[in-house]
């Protein structure tokens, strides 16, 4: 750009030439199931166990569904878990407050809500000043109890409690005991406490309470206050619905099929093996082509090594890169529950693709005893030699049983059909991170002139960043070869391309292999021989 200069002077710019390809989470979760408790609108970020706990309850083992256990294992060693609760018709529970001058007194709600809106209760009708209802639906909602009290009218001396009241939560604990948990000082009006914070009941509750919702009857003045409420009223006919179908699963997973709206690695199966369900996976994975689908065999239809043969090449029949499959399950202790269960792999899978990238990168193999190690009781099934032999080449990861050594995940194929490069988990985990790089790079040059000095600084871009990951291992290096090679110049931006808007750029890679297989080979010889002599000429082939 040729800047217009009026007037003698020092005038001062400034050019940004310091573009670098960011770094991006490599092992970040994503995990749709079943739950009693949580939102089942929003994708929710968990990043502790504990808080998990808070957001969708402790696990229930009788539910049928692994969700919890799933999550639970992932964060024992990972910490970026962005969940989704799928329910089928669950409802809230709640309770009416109506009016100070109503005939009728605070009571719980006769039937559930199939949705958080207002609506009057037929018995009620427009006494209804308000309804409090569970944050979030389900049976759970039926232990939690609300009081109200410390009502002040418009004549109160001091002008800032004027129109307030407070709505006290209760939670009814594991020995029925009823604990104050939360306390809201809120009005009906549009108002501001002494520290400029809104006191609107719907505001300042909704989304922050980790108990209730509130949903105010806009229809009558916001001068009416609530009646008190002296003893514990509780939240009642919160129901858990049907059991979620497969199609609900799958609507789940749609939540993440944007790419730019949620960042994710690895999505985990967490035991919901429905077939159309993993194809879902599949294709969410696929489109995204920046995560890998962490898949599981059924419990109970799938027993032995025929069995699981016959699920993934019949049954499932899958042939992905973007796709991993595991099995058998794996017996852990529920904590929670003090019991022995058998639990679908995924979680624990995940958790070790983690564990890998913490240790080290992730186009090294999440398998083996040095980062293949699962902290858990035993798997259902101990294969043989043999079986391992009829598993592997279908693209089967074991989980395998060394007395003395562990349990230990012995496998790192995905589900690709054909013999490549992109048969191991190791490479397109390298990839999935290497491609999100640079792609999040790339969108500062679009719209960039398509012109000698952009190619150039794409290509020095591009070039640093690949030399750090080959100093760190990623590629195959020979001879001084690097193992990558970037192109971005006259030979693949002809004119008839740049003519088209286009900027290509292509990157050759040698990703790094893992040695999955180790020959040990000892030769015996004469006790005269020379060793040398020997190697020289070729006796160890």
């Amino acid at each position: 750009m040729c800047a217009v200069f009026l007037s003698p002077g020092v005038y001062v710019q400034e050019r940004d030439l310091s573009d670098i390809v960011p770094r991006v989470a490599s092992a970040s979760g994503a995990l749709v199931g079943y739950s009693a408790k949580g939102s089942t609108t929003d994708v929710v970020l968990i990043t502790s166990d504990q808080q998990f706990i808070e957001e969708y309850g402790e696990p229930d083992p009788s539910s049928g569904h692994y969700f919890h256990y799933a999550a639970l294992g992932y964060l024992s060693k990972g910490n970026t878990l962005y969940c989704l609760r799928v329910a089928n018709g669950a409802l809230w529970g709640g309770v009416n407050i109506v009016a100070t001058t109503s005939s009728l007194e605070n009571a719980a709600l006769t039937a559930g809500k199939s949705t958080a809106v207002f609506t009057s209760d037929s018995e009620q009708s427009s006494d209804v000043l308000f309804q409090i209802i569970g944050a979030n639906p389900g049976v759970w909602n039926d232990r939690i109890g609300v009081v109200i009290e410390n009502v002040k009218t418009g004549s109160d001396e001091v002008v800032v409690d004027q129109y307030t009241f407070e709505i006290v939560v209760y939670w009814q604990d594991a020995d029925g005991a009823h604990q104050e948990v939360e306390r809201w000082k809120v009005s009906r009006k549009a108002k501001v406490d002494g520290f400029g914070k809104a006191l609107y009941l719907e505001d300042k509750i909704n989304g922050v309470s980790k108990y209730i919702m509130v949903l105010d009857n806009t229809g009558l003045a916001d001068t009416v206050l609530p009646k008190v409420q002296e003893t514990r009223l509780g939240l009642d006919s919160g129901s858990d619905g049907s059991a979620p179908s497969d199609a609900a699963f799958i609507a789940g997973w749609d939540e993440f099929s944007n790419p730019d709206d949620i960042d994710v690695r690895i999505l985990i199966n967490g035991g919901e093996t429905g077939v159309t369900v993993q194809q879902k996976m599949r294709s969410v994975a696929e489109a995204r082509m920046d995560c890998i689908a962490v898949l599981d065999f059924p419990w109970g239809s799938v027993q032995g090594v025929t069995d699981m043969v016959a699920y993934r090449n019949v049954t499932l029949n899958l042939n992905s890169s973007y796709c991993a499959l595991y099995g058998p399950w794996i017996q852990i202790y529920d904590t929670y529950n003090d019991n022995l269960i058998y639990i679908p792999p995924s979680g624990h899978v995940a958790a070790q693709m983690a564990y890998n990238d913490n240790v080290a990168d992730p186009w090294d193999a999440p398998a083996g005893l040095n980062r293949g190690q699962l902290d858990v009781i035993t798997p259902n099934y101990v294969f043989t030699k043999g079986e391992r032999n009829v598993l592997y080449p279908q693209q089967i990861n074991p989980i395998q049983l060394f007395r003395g050594e562990g349990i230990v995940i012995w496998g790192q194929k995905t589900l690709q059909k054909k013999s490549s490069a992109l048969s191991s988990v190791n490479v397109r985990r390298l990839l999935i991170v290497l491609q999100k790089a640079m792609a999040i790079s790339l969108r500062t040059f679009v719209f960039e002139p398509n012109d000698e000095v952009t190619r150039f600084r794409v290509t020095a871009l591009l070039n640093e960043y690949l030399d750090k990951l080959a100093a760190q291992g990623a590629f195959q290096q020979e001879g001084g070869d690097r193992g990558y090679h970037v192109v971005c110049n006259a030979t693949n931006n002809t004119p008839a391309v740049i003519d088209d808007n286009q900027l290509n750029v292509d990157v050759f890679l040698k990703p790094i292999r893992a040695a999955e297989y180790i020959k040990l080979q000892t030769i015996i010889t004469t006790t005269g021989a020379s060793f040398e002599e020997l190697i020289a000429r070729g006796a160890m082939f």
